[in-house]
């Protein structure tokens, strides 16, 4: 729950505050924070990831809804002595509520033409190689979070793997507790 009321607080702020302070710039209000590295931006994603699959909201919604739902049949299977795990899902569950309560109810809703993702950081990575920064997609807490849930569930996992790995080999060598 702390996630996805920080996820929503943010947007609601960053979005008000582009509103009174932000400058027009070519892709909508922004606010440079550090100008050509990080900025504000009013940005609303009607795609998925990176801004992929763009005019795709009502069927990204759709699926969206069966990844949460997959995900909470997911966390309720999980023992509750996988504590990284499920912390790691908490992560990747408070980002994805998040951004579909964006698709369910921004802007009337995906099921009436709205519902598009709010994201508002803006970052512009300087690569020695390059003329220009690089440009990294505009993107929310929620996306943040499910990145670092993605990473904890892969070490969890991992972890997991090798204490289960560990245990069988142990029952090999020990006899199998006989």
């Amino acid at each position: 729950m702390l996630i996805l009321a920080s996820d929503l607080g943010t947007k609601a702020m960053a979005f008000e505050f582009l509103e009174e302070h932000g400058i027009r710039g070519l892709g909508g209000l922004e606010y440079r924070v550090w100008p050509g590295v990080f900025h504000l931006a009013r940005v609303e994603n009607y795609g998925t990831i990176w801004g992929l699959f763009q005019d795709g909201t009502l069927p990204l919604t759709i699926l969206r809804i069966l990844m949460v739902a997959a995900l909470m049949g997911f966390a309720w299977k999980s023992p509750p002595s996988a504590k990284l795990r499920l912390t790691a899902l908490g992560f990747v569950l408070g980002g994805a509520l998040g951004n579909l309560y964006d698709n369910l109810f921004w802007n009337g809703g995906a099921f009436q033409g709205g519902g598009a993702v709010r994201d508002f950081l803006d970052f512009y990575i300087p690569l020695p190689w390059r003329d220009q920064a690089y440009h990294y997609p505009t993107f929310n807490l929620a996306d943040s979070s499910i990145l670092v849930g993605a990473v904890l569930l892969f070490l969890a996992f991992s972890r997991e793997e090798r204490r289960d790995r560990h245990r069988k080999k142990s029952e090999v060598l020990g006899g199998g507790g006989r």
